[in-house]
C-alpha cells in the first residue's frame, strides 16, 4: 500500500464508574488523507473536514481493533487524561466509520471520521 509513512496514535476511551480513562496505542505506517466536503445544515451548505486513514493489516499491533468512537491522532502520544482537550492543537479525528478490509490483495483497516 502506498504512502503509509505516518505514525498515528489510536486513543480508545474506557468507560468506568468514576469517569473515563484512555488507552493509547502507537501505530507506525499509516496513510493519512484529509479533505473538505460540503455538509448541509439549516443554514445551507458549509465545509466540513473529513479524514480517511488506511493502515495495512501488518502494521496494526496485535490484539488491537479500532472502533467507532475512538480517536486517531496524527503523531505519537504517550498518555491522555481528557479527550479531545489533550490533543486539541494536533490533527485528530473522531472515528465514525471503521472498515475491516483484511481480506484480499491488500489487507488493511480503513478508518474515517471528522473533528
Amino acid at each position: 500500500m502506498l504512502a503509509c509513512t505516518e505514525t498515528v496514535t489510536l486513543i480508545h476511551p474506557v468507560r468506568e464508574d468514576d469517569g473515563d480513562r484512555y488507552t493509547c496505542t502507537a501505530i507506525h505506517g499509516a496513510s493519512w488523507y484529509r479533505k473538505g466536503v460540503a455538509a448541509l445544515d439549516g443554514d445551507g451548505a458549509k465545509p466540513v473536514p473529513v479524514c480517511k486513514v488506511r493502515i495495512p493489516a501488518e502494521n496494526m499491533p496485535q490484539g488491537v481493533s479500532p472502533g467507532e468512537g475512538d480517536y486517531l491522532v496524527r503523531g505519537l502520544l504517550e498518555a491522555v487524561q481528557r479527550a479531545p482537550a489533550d490533543f486539541a492543537g494536533r490533527e485528530y479525528v473522531l472515528l465514525t466509520a471503521v472498515g475491516d478490509n483484511r481480506r484480499g490483495r491488500f489487507p488493511h483497516w480503513f478508518l474515517s471520521g471528522g473533528t
